[in-house]
């Protein structure tokens, strides 16, 4: 099976972007280093005049997953990254198969939560940014989506109205039911993940500032994932 390029009208064909290479190794003109999170996967952005997207590198049929996943879930209405093509069957100059991409468009305004403490301290942004952390929670699994990776690094945040607005831009680790909703118990596994993962971040961004805040473990709970 040869290289499939599968992707939505109005955007860039990407035709010039050197496919029979590893993602890490790619050098193009196009290329540019917006702020950005922390990734598990390779993650590359390439600009088209105004418009930059995020091009994530994913072993086997992940990539085609997290395609339809956000696909689906912005037809449901919920705050997620626009994907906007899928590469698979890639192959190198060598013969070696390599992974394959998917490519959203980069969340104009936004920033990882990381980015956010450069501006703000942890005392006074840690609960607004929970706040829209935990909408960001309750929409989805309204739309009957199962996190499986609820965390402030999977999150896009910007500003909206003069609060803080949550995005998914990671939705590989999902699963997505029909809209008659979650059970109890995949909606307390969500939560119990993002208390987790949620605390584990905070706690490290405060360790950085040295800050006398008195940071309770339970933020989740603290912050209406509860």
């Amino acid at each position: 099976m040869g290289f499939r390029f599968t992707a939505r009208p109005g955007h860039p064909t990407f035709i010039d972007l050197p496919w029979e290479r590893p993602l890490a190794d790619w050098q193009s003109d196009r290329m540019v280093t917006p702020i950005a999170g922390i990734h598990r996967h390779v993650v590359r952005f390439v600009a088209y005049g105004p418009d930059v997207y995020a091009l994530k590198e994913l072993p086997g049929d992940l990539a085609a997953r997290e395609y339809r996943l956000l696909r689906e879930l912005d037809a449901r209405g919920v705050p997620v990254v626009e994907a906007v093509a899928v590469a698979s069957g890639r192959v190198a100059d060598d013969g070696t198969p390599l992974d394959d991409v998917v490519i959203t468009k980069h969340l104009e305004y936004s920033l990882p939560y990381r980015a956010l403490f450069g501006r703000m301290t942890l005392a006074r942004l840690w609960q607004p940014m929970l706040d829209s952390l935990a909408q960001l929670l309750v929409r989805l699994h309204l739309a009957g989506f199962a996190w499986g990776d609820c965390s402030l690094s999977n999150t896009l945040f910007r500003r909206d109205a003069g609060a803080l607005a949550a995005w998914l831009v990671d939705a590989e680790t999902g699963e997505l039911h029909d809209e008659r909703g979650l059970s109890d118990g995949q909606r307390a596994n969500d939560l119990e993940i993002a208390r987790l993962n949620v605390a584990g971040e905070l706690l490290d961004i405060h360790a950085a500032e040295h800050g006398d805040l008195d940071l309770d473990v339970r933020v989740g709970h603290r912050c209406g994932l509860r």
